[in-house]
């Protein structure tokens, strides 16, 4: 179920205050600590909890958190503790008080050129960091991006997607894709990923922030391209 407002964890060491938002798997809580500074607790949703395989995406989310607990960096969401609570895992996080760049586009318009460089020079330099400890986001795009509220830092969310990967070696990986920002070796679990997969998402992403309009997926553009037609993708400057 989910946590009202005032419910307690860890025997009142956090508060659960609202439901930040909900996605496919996990859900995410604004809560207080006993000092009453606020910070981010994301656990497993309702839907999850009664699936038959519930104990494997347990750990897998146990995994997430190990992961991103690694990954320190300014541009990167920082992991305070992982916890339990009524034998669910949880992560509780630092709280960003801001906006999600998707929400941010979708309710101001493109942003200007300068605007959206910035973005992803920092978020470029946490994928750096990321790469750099084995693993892949494999989900950028403009909703796993937060910006602060002074419109100054922006900041990568939302691991669940993240693997470890070892450069120029074919591996297994889940089928998972967001259309427009995933690269098309997303679409087949057998391909080769590298640095380059979450590259793809950056380079989509910051068309996202300067059209406001989700780019044509990999597929399609693939589709074109074999066939030698032209690349469907609108060029920014013509856009719009």
């Amino acid at each position: 179920m989910v946590w009202q407002p005032h419910t307690q964890l860890q025997n009142g060491k956090y508060t659960i205050q609202k439901t930040l938002g909900e996605g496919g798997f996990g859900i995410t809580y604004l809560a207080t600590d006993e000092t009453g500074k606020p910070v981010a607790i994301k656990t497993l949703n309702d839907n999850i909890r009664k699936r038959r395989d519930f104990n494997q995406c347990q750990e897998d989310f146990l995994n997430e958190a190990l992961r991103l607990a690694q990954c320190r960096h300014p541009h990167v969401v920082r992991v305070r503790q992982v916890i339990q609570h009524d034998s669910l895992w949880c992560i509780t996080m630092d709280y960003i008080d801001g906006t999600n760049l998707g929400r941010w586009v979708e309710k101001e318009g493109a942003l200007p050129e300068t605007q959206a460089l910035r973005y992803i020079r920092q978020i470029g330099d946490a994928l750096r960091v990321v790469h750099q400890q084995g693993f892949l986001h494999r989900d950028v795009k403009p909703l796993n991006i937060l910006v602060k509220n002074d419109l100054a830092q922006a900041v990568l969310i939302d691991f669940g997607m993240a693997r470890e990967f070892t450069p120029n070696l074919t591996q297994v990986h889940t089928e998972y894709v967001s259309r427009g920002f995933a690269p098309i070796e997303q679409y087949d679990r057998r391909s080769r990923r590298g640095a380059y997969t979450d590259v793809y998402g950056l380079a989509a992403t910051l068309y996202a922030l300067v059209t406001a309009e989700v780019p044509e997926s990999a597929t399609a553009r693939d589709h074109h391209i074999a066939r030698g037609k032209p690349d469907p993708l609108i060029p920014p400057q013509q856009s719009g």
